[in-house]
């Protein structure tokens, strides 16, 4: 084989390499964030400012990968079989369309977007000024090829574009705070922002076993007694069972009706109109409706209209804010580090939160084991009331009642087993 008969393969492969170029190029700005882009461009990164570009306009983009990608194909395929007809005639054309194919989709098609489909914001910065350089040199093709799709697309109706999805968000917070961006209390706030929705009043009340209320049957004096033992501001006022919940009693304005008229006091006349809630309502729904009813507790009921428990706005904003102290508050951390992969965890406290502090992510991506709370997850695993000692295995976790009162689970242990002792899900 002479030199013009080599000539044709070399530029074949020539062409091949062009073709892996485009290939990369756009699996890497269809694959690549823009946030990510954006904010490398924002430090002063050239090439990402070019890549910017190319992704505000990415119509035309596509269309030079395309107008690319069809010429060195066609080219290649053409010299290969011009070259093959020349040196063993017409009846080797059809194997070396194969061959040609074959080379053509592994080198210059899947081999090259899976590794661009690896490091997408890399190799997008790195093909932008050349690709930026072709969009300019194909413009006058790209422009018509552009206009002709969007005359076809308009012809048709498409689902509302979502610039950004609630995932991609997760991960642009998870970024800017592992950058610096964002410190770890900012982050937290703008989660726990996009998390408000979803979460319910079940998940945040107080529980009826824990509900500190009043019998209007009860004398004044026990009233008083009780209103004394404790530090809460309205109190649920019942009249013959807690499912029957006929008022809110604001306390300050108890003791000076009570300082004014004595035994005469009649405590109906005190009590504000209750406000109910279902147990399926979530809490961004709810926070209107006590702000537009001026209550600042709500009666959350179950679904045969029995008490569940109450919540107050201050529930719902410390599902927001995080944690409300007030100076009577007795401070207890809710999920304490034992050391060696343990963790003490009161049982109100979510399965999501105490994974969190262990760092480890839930095998099974179960969204609603994650938001389900320890002690409700625990009575779960078992046939009959737990006893302090008993545990389950989850996958890696080892879970053990650690403490209990009386048929209720107050505190559990949670251990990070290693690997090899994996027990799976079993009571």
């Amino acid at each position: 084989m002479d030199g013009d008969s080599r000539l044709p393969f070399i530029l074949a492969i020539l062409l091949l390499l062009c073709a892996a170029y485009f290939a990369v190029a756009e699996t890497a700005f269809a694959s690549a964030s823009r946030n990510k882009i954006k904010t490398a461009a924002d430090r002063g990164d050239s090439r990402a400012e070019t890549a910017l570009y190319v992704l505000d306009h990415f119509d035309r983009a596509i269309s030079t990968l395309l107008i690319g990608t069809n010429i060195v194909h066609i080219a290649a395929a053409s010299l290969v079989t011009v070259a093959v007809t020349r040196l063993w005639g017409l009846n080797a054309v059809s194997i070396s369309t194969i061959v040609t194919t074959i080379v053509v989709f592994f080198a210059g098609e899947m081999l090259p977007k899976s590794i661009a489909k690896k490091y997408p914001e890399r190799l997008c910065k790195a093909t932008a000024p050349s690709l930026r350089f072709f969009m300019l040199l194909f413009w006058p093709v790209s422009s018509l090829l552009t206009l002709i799709g969007r005359g076809a697309a308009a012809l048709t109706k498409g689902d509302p574009e979502i610039s950004v999805t609630e995932d991609e968000l997760y991960d642009i917070i998870e970024d800017m705070t592992e950058e610096g961006s964002l410190d770890e209390e900012q982050g937290d706030l703008i989660s726990s922002a996009l998390q408000f929705g979803e979460v319910t009043v079940e998940s945040i009340l107080t529980p009826r076993v824990d509900l500190e209320a009043i019998d209007i049957e009860d004398s004044l004096e026990e009233i008083l007694s009780q209103v004394k033992s404790q530090n809460h501001s309205r109190l649920p006022v019942y009249e013959k069972s807690v499912d029957n919940i006929i008022g809110i009693l604001q306390i300050r304005r108890f003791i000076k009706a009570y300082l004014r008229e004595g035994q005469s006091l009649d405590l109906r006349t005190l009590l504000d109109e209750p406000f109910f809630i279902h147990q399926s309502t979530n809490i961004d729904e709810l926070l209107p409706l006590m702000s537009k009813n001026r209550a600042n507790m709500a009666v959350v009921t179950d679904n045969y209209g029995g008490t569940l428990g109450i919540v107050t706005v201050e529930d719902i904003l410390e599902e927001l804010v995080g944690e409300i102290w007030d100076e009577d508050d007795v401070v207890e951390e809710p999920i304490v580090s034992l050391g060696e992969g343990m963790v003490l965890a009161d049982a109100d406290e979510s399965v999501s939160d105490v994974m969190e502090q262990l760092d480890y992510e839930d095998p099974d991506g179960d969204e609603e084991l994650v938001n389900t709370r320890m002690g409700e997850w625990a009575f779960e695993q078992f046939t009959s009331i737990p006893r302090v000692g008993d545990s389950f295995r989850y996958h890696e976790l080892e879970i053990t009642v650690s403490a209990m009162e009386h048929n209720r689970i107050r505190k559990l242990k949670v251990s990070l087993l290693p690997k090899e002792e994996e027990g799976g899900e079993e009571a």
